[in-house]
C-alpha cells in the first residue's frame, strides 16, 4: 500500500511540472526587450527659431510655476543616448523654459537665432533587433534652457 501511494504522489508531481513548461512553449510569452522604452536625453546646439507662449504661471511673480507651449527649432550639435542630431523641431506642451538675462536687470531676454540651447526630455525607442514596422518614435520635451550666444574670439 505504501509503495502505491508514493508512486501516485510522484506521478502527480511530474504532471504538475509539465503543465507550466507546455504553456510557455505555446508562444504565450512576449519579450520585454521588444516593447518601446523611454530613454532620457539631453541635446544642445544653436537656436534656429522659437515660437513660445506662456501657458501657466503668468499671474504670479514667481518663475517656478511658469510653463510654456510652442515649438523650438534647434541645430543640434551634441545629443546623448543616440538622440537625433542636426536640425530638429521640438514641440513643447506646458513645459519648463529657462531664459537668460544678459544685462542682469531682472527681466528675461527673448531668445534670438544663434543663441545656445539645451533640451532635456525623453523619447521612445525599440531595441535594434526588434521588428521596427509600424513603430514611430515620440519625443517628450520636459525642459528647455536658453543662453546668450558666445562672443566671437578676438586675437
Amino acid at each position: 500500500m505504501r509503495k502505491s501511494s508514493i508512486a501516485a504522489t510522484a506521478t502527480a508531481l511530474a504532471a504538475i511540472a509539465v503543465i507550466p513548461a507546455q504553456a510557455q512553449s505555446a508562444g504565450q510569452h512576449t519579450s520585454h526587450k521588444c516593447t518601446p522604452h523611454n530613454v532620457a536625453f539631453t541635446a544642445s546646439g544653436k537656436l534656429e527659431s522659437a515660437t513660445l507662449t506662456q501657458s501657466a504661471g503668468a499671474d504670479t511673480t514667481s518663475r517656478r510655476d511658469d510653463r510654456y507651449s510652442g515649438t523650438v527649432m534647434v541645430d543640434v550639435k551634441r545629443a546623448s543616448h543616440k538622440a537625433a542630431t542636426g536640425s530638429q523641431t521640438y514641440t513643447l506642451d506646458n513645459d519648463r523654459v529657462k531664459f537668460y538675462d544678459a544685462n542682469h536687470d531682472g527681466t528675461a531676454d527673448q531668445p534670438q537665432p544663434g543663441d545656445r540651447v539645451k533640451v532635456k526630455g525623453k523619447y521612445t525607442r525599440l531595441a535594434k533587433k526588434c521588428d521596427q514596422t509600424g513603430f514611430t518614435s515620440t519625443t517628450n520635451v520636459r525642459r528647455v534652457e536658453f543662453r546668450a550666444a558666445k562672443a566671437p574670439k578676438t586675437s
